[in-house]
Formats: structure tokens, sequence, C-alpha cells
């Protein structure tokens, strides 16, 4: 059964939470002055056919107790007064539906002065064209390269501002969004700022499945990283900054290191990686990376196991291409093999082991199979990374052999 998501601010009465007919849990976002501050989750069971306010309340602080005494005391949060021009690049392909839902989110953006950019990845149909056309502040832009790189580079380099912001068409984003994810680059020593995703829907078993594994959330807390010397792989696992649904950088920094790299991520032969890479340059090139939490954005998991299980495999095997890439670096080389061998020990055989005690006991965990798929993902992986960019090069000799026919 499925799981309703409910939020409430603090800074408001509390309405009870009713229609849960259909529902096997709720999990209600607290927040304050529109800030969150953590998940308050429960079985039904516990509520009955109504949530009553008073057992919100006694909930929020039980579980919540520390973070909202702090809130209370700090006060609502201020909205940055730092507020750049920003474009917002949305790569697509053949998802009309769901772009159509982010374009009407973007639309009720409270920023002053920002732009839609909507990059259209090899598409099979003209429908993407067709829903772009309906929102007159969206500038279409064809790229025919099969790719989430190449769709990212060609949206940047479309961009009108300095600042550009990168999220999906399979989620929505809050008004606030982009105000809170420009605001800290007031500072010019920060090249790159993410946000926090929750989950759009939890009406399937894969979408709840997806949340067990982790989902994309990184925590409630303004987050900041500087660029230093690093050990056990650090900044190459980086997907503890973020996700590439919920981020922002700087062109004149993707101008100086190229762009995200042509070889990661979706539609290519690795599959991934993409945004880790991007996050673990900004550090090693000498950027400030921040992990700002009321940047909120809202993402549609898979919706099917089989989806997932993909999902699953393609993290492994992208993860470990993406490593890959740094096997020749002479600063690197020995983090990468580091965090690969430390991945497997824990991100595979510990996860697996205590999912395993978990099913034992009847509490909710992570399948077993879909880490298994993960894995195998891993062992395949390694050897994507050359393929791709070899693939890539293929690419641009033709290209460049068209163009000059």
């Amino acid at each position: 059964m499925a799981t309703k998501i409910v939020q409430i601010d603090l800074t408001q009465p509390i309405a009870p939470v009713d229609g849960l007919d259909g529902f096997a849990h709720v999990w209600i976002l607290v927040r304050y002055g529109g800030r969150p501050l953590g998940w308050v989750q429960f079985a039904r069971t516990l509520a009955g056919e109504r949530v009553m306010p008073e057992q919100i309340r006694s909930l929020v602080v039980q579980r919540l107790g520390p973070a909202v005494w702090e809130a209370l005391v700090n006060g609502p949060p201020v909205k940055p007064a730092h507020r750049p021009p920003m474009s917002v690049i949305v790569c697509t392909r053949d998802h009309p539906d769901q772009l159509q839902r982010q374009l009407a989110s973007l639309a009720k953006l409270d920023h002053p002065q920002w732009e839609v950019v909507v990059v259209d990845n090899a598409p099979t149909t003209d429908r993407t064209r067709q829903v772009c056309d309906q929102f007159p502040f969206v500038r279409y832009v064809l790229e025919r390269r099969p790719g989430l790189d190449y769709a990212r580079n060609t949206g940047w380099r479309s961009a009108r501002h300095d600042i550009v912001a990168y999220t999906d068409d399979d989620a929505v984003v809050e008004p606030g969004w982009l105000t809170a994810l420009g605001g800290p680059f007031e500072d010019p020593r920060v090249w790159c700022t993410t946000g926090v995703t929750f989950p759009l829907e939890l009406a399937t078993d894969a979408q709840e499945c997806f949340e067990l594994y982790g989902g994309f959330c990184r925590g409630f807390r303004r987050k900041v990283y500087r660029p230093g010397p690093w050990s056990r792989g650090v900044p190459l696992g980086s997907g503890q900054f973020g996700s590439g649904v919920n981020m922002a950088l700087r062109k004149g920094f993707l101008e100086r290191v190229g762009g995200f790299d042509d070889a990661l991520d979706t539609g290519s032969l690795a599959r991934g990686g993409g945004d880790l890479d991007i996050f673990a340059r900004t550090l090693r090139h000498g950027g400030t990376l921040v992990y700002e939490p009321q940047a909120v954005v809202w993402h549609e998991h898979r919706r099917t196991m089989r989806q997932l299980k993909r999902q699953m495999f393609d993290y492994g095997y992208g993860f470990y291409a993406y490593l890959t890439k740094y096997d020749g670096d002479p600063q690197l080389a020995r983090y990468a093999a580091d965090l690969k061998r430390f991945w497997v020990r824990f991100w595979g055989w510990q996860r697996l082991r205590r999912n395993f005690k978990l099913m034992l006991k009847g509490k909710p965990y992570f399948p077993l199979n879909l880490i298994l798929r993960e894995m195998v993902g891993m062992l395949f992986g390694p050897r994507a990374y050359a393929r791709s960019v070899e693939a890539v090069r293929q690419r641009a000799q033709q290209q460049g052999a068209t163009e000059a026919a």
C-alpha cells in the first residue's frame, strides 16, 4: 500500500490529516517558515482514520524536538539578499507529460530574473517542442547527440546568465527553489550549489524501495565543502553533495574545465556519473560547493520494479565507470582504487548483510536482489568509461567530417 505525503509549517495552524484510505504509512514533512526541518513518519495504524493536530504536535516534539527548538530560537529563515540572474536548464528526451508538469512549476518561481532553456536530447517526436510552445518564457534548444551530458553542455552554452541551474523533467520545483540555490553565489569562491530533493509520491513498491535505498535527500542542514586535501576518495565519493536534479554552477567554471564529461551519465556507454564528476571537479579545481536544503525539488521516482532494477544496475555500473576515469590521474588514482574497494565492502556486502538481518526480523528492508544488481553493475562498469570515451571521439570525428563536407 502507498504512503501519504503531507506537509505542515509550524508557523501556521496544524490541520488534521485525513483521506487515509488506501495508504499504509504517513510521512509528514515538517517546516518552520518554509524551511524543512525533517520528516515524521509512522504507520497508518498508529493514527486510525484521521491524524489529529495534537497527535501531530506530539510526534513532532518526540522526533524532531532539537531541530524545532533550534528553529524557534533562530526564527524564520530570511530570504537570501543575493538574487543573481539565473538560467534554468531542463534536459529532456521524449517525456512530454512530465516536462509539462515541470514547466508549470517553473512558471511559479519567485526569483526576480530568470530564463528557462529546454534541451531536447535526440528526440524521436516533436511533442517536446509542442509542450515548450505552450510556455512563452521557455527557450527550446535541440541537441541531436544522445546523452545527458551532451544536453547539459548544450544547455549552459545556450544560457544567457552567468549562473546555470539544472533540474530534471521528472521533477517539480518549489517557488523559492531558484532564490535559495542562487543565494550562496554572493561569495565568489562558491562555484556550485545543490539542494534537497524529496519524493514527489510514494505510490508504488518501487518508489518506497528507492527511499529505503536512501533517495536523494542529503540532510536538513546547510553544508559548505571547501577545496583541500582528501582521503578515502573524497571528493570522488561526491554523491554526498547532492544530485543532478537539483544543482547550480557558475558558467565561467564550466567554460574553464570544458563543461560536463560527454563520456559520462545517462545515454552514454558509462550510464551515469556526470553529476558526481562535476561536483568532484568543483572542489578539485579550487571551488567551494554549498548544499542548501532550502532549495527544494520534488522528484518522481521510478514507478515500476522493472525500472528500479535497471536503475540499480546502472548505479553500480555508472559509479565504477566514473571512478575508472581517475585511474590514470597521479593525484587521485589511489583514492579511486580505495573507494572502489570501500564501496564493495561497505555499500555491497555490509549493506547486503544488514538488510538480510532486517528481513529476518520482519522490518522494512531494501530488497537483496536490488543490492546484488548494483554489485553486478560494478563488475561491468570499469571497462565502460574507456569505451565511452572512444565513442565520443568517433562521434566528434564524424561530426567534423560532416561539417567539413
